[in-house]
């Protein structure tokens, strides 16, 4: 009776693995890197943020590409810009809303130097809500979402990265 019991659990557990893996299942974010796609070349603009490099690296070790000093394809990116502004004003013209703004201006460059993508941008906005009675919530807030905005700008710059390479 115990190995029946075994054995029928057993079974569901390997029906069950078969039916996600068949169906295509990826956890979040992963993405299907081509085998062109796996190795590159990083070329940062001098004052690009930190927080944008070490999510960018983040995100290509994540995704199993390599960097290298050597590659077949060089991403290069040209500007990083962030703004901060208000959106929103209550009525003793205090700030009530701030919209972030992030945007990436980078290429793909095959080992020539040629270009192979033309210029492309990456871009994310994000609003939220600032109370200045609670300066110091609002502000680990705003630091939270930048740190999000950095994470999903540069798992987009990947993506159009690995688009351009296929």
């Amino acid at each position: 009776m115990t190995n029946y019991r075994f054995l029928s659990k057993f079974m569901c557990l390997l029906l069950g693995t078969l039916l996600i893996s068949g169906c295509g299942f990826k956890l979040r974010d992963a993405m299907d890197i081509p085998e062109s796609s796996r190795q590159v070349t990083l070329m940062l603009k001098s004052g690009t943020p930190a927080p944008f490099e070490q999510a960018l690296k983040q995100t290509f070790k994540q995704q199993g590409i390599a960097l290298l000093e050597t590659a077949p394809y060089t991403l290069t990116i040209k500007q990083v810009q962030e703004n901060r502004r208000s959106i929103t004003l209550d009525r003793k013209a205090n700030v009530d809303e701030y919209e972030l703004l992030v945007l990436v201006r980078f290429e793909v460059l095959n080992t020539d130097g040629k270009s192979v993508s033309g210029p492309l941008v990456a871009r994310i906005e994000r609003i939220y809500d600032y109370d200045a009675d609670a300066a110091t919530a609002s502000y680990s807030l705003e630091k939270e979402i930048r740190s999000e905005m950095w994470q999903s700008i540069s798992q987009r710059v990947v993506r159009q990265f690995v688009a351009q390479t296929r």
